[in-house]
């Protein structure tokens, strides 16, 4: 493991971590159906510029040439991670589904991956999930994150928690390169959005706020976020990279504070720390990490 590779998870967790609060402000001006669409154009321009800059001796076309049964996995996984887990979330949110008890519903993510997986954990490593999970309660009662929770909310943030979980085992098992992988991700999801657009609340307000959030959702947590996933599962278990995802909702508190003010209080800062505790712990007794994926142009 190079030293940059050392800090991948740290990298990814404050930058998706971050799409919350983009998200956030960038509503403000936006419908989702729009938001939704200008992100995932924007991250299919930004992905296309990465695929050309990584390919070997800049043969753009080459490198995104795939078997057509590889293309159709890699778009299913695309549906699965981008389009259904993307449109759930929100659609939850929609259906006033309070954010706290949405990200409680994600929490279980963690515990679905090595049981969609087959991955063999441990005693010890289930009750460090256990824990994070407990953790990440504690921290969102005391953030006073956990609300309202209606039928239709509960189904769709289930369906967002069991998108995101087997899209992320299959991508584990998709021998592609990861900026590759992104970029038909994107794409897919760009076409299925603008598709549905014409058909929804359509509201837009170009100003610097939206510009910056439709950016960084783009370039930052949809492009290299994504990228980094993908390159953490093709070295590390998908059990091991799925409980990096107990910190997000931690960190998103943490950087709420930080941009908006929001108080933290000693009952969050005690769920917090039992979440790191149960993170680091659970890495120490897994395996060591899976050879890396071969990745194919």
């Amino acid at each position: 493991m190079t030293t940059a590779e050392k800090y991948y998870p740290l990298a990814f967790l404050l930058m998706w971590s971050s799409g919350a609060i983009f998200v956030k402000l960038g509503l403000e001006d936006a419908s989702v159906s729009v938001f939704l669409t200008i992100r995932s154009v924007g991250a299919v321009l930004a992905l296309l510029i990465a695929c050309w800059l990584t390919a070997p001796h800049y043969k753009l076309k080459e490198s995104l040439l795939l078997p057509k049964a590889l293309l159709i996995r890699v778009m299913g996984v695309g549906v699965l991670l981008q389009v259904a887990y993307q449109a759930a979330y929100f659609f939850a949110l929609n259906h006033h589904m309070s954010p706290g008890v949405l990200a409680l519903i994600l929490g279980f993510q963690p515990l679905l991956t090595p049981i969609f997986a087959s991955e063999r954990i441990g005693r010890a490593g289930s009750l460090y999930l256990l824990l994070g999970l407990s953790g990440l309660t504690i921290a969102l009662l005391g953030a006073r994150e956990l609300g309202s929770i209606t039928a239709i909310g509960l189904c769709f943030g289930l369906g967002s928690v069991l998108a995101i979980t087997a899209g992320a085992v299959l991508q584990k098992n998709t021998t592609i390169n990861p900026v590759t992988a992104a970029f038909y991700h994107a794409l897919i999801a760009s076409i299925t959005f603008l598709a549905v657009l014409p058909f929804t609340d359509i509201r837009l307000s170009l100003t610097p706020t939206f510009v910056v959030s439709a950016l960084w959702m783009s370039t930052v947590v949809s492009t290299l976020a994504v990228v980094l996933l993908f390159k953490m599962l093709a070295r590390n278990s998908a059990s091991k990279v799925g409980v990096l995802f107990y910190m997000v909702p931690v960190m998103t508190m943490a950087m709420d504070y930080l941009a908006f003010g929001n108080k933290i209080n000693w009952l969050t800062l005690l769920g917090a720390c039992l979440v790191m505790v149960a993170v680091k712990g659970f890495g120490a007794t897994q395996a060591k990490p899976d050879t890396p994926t071969i990745e194919k142009q």
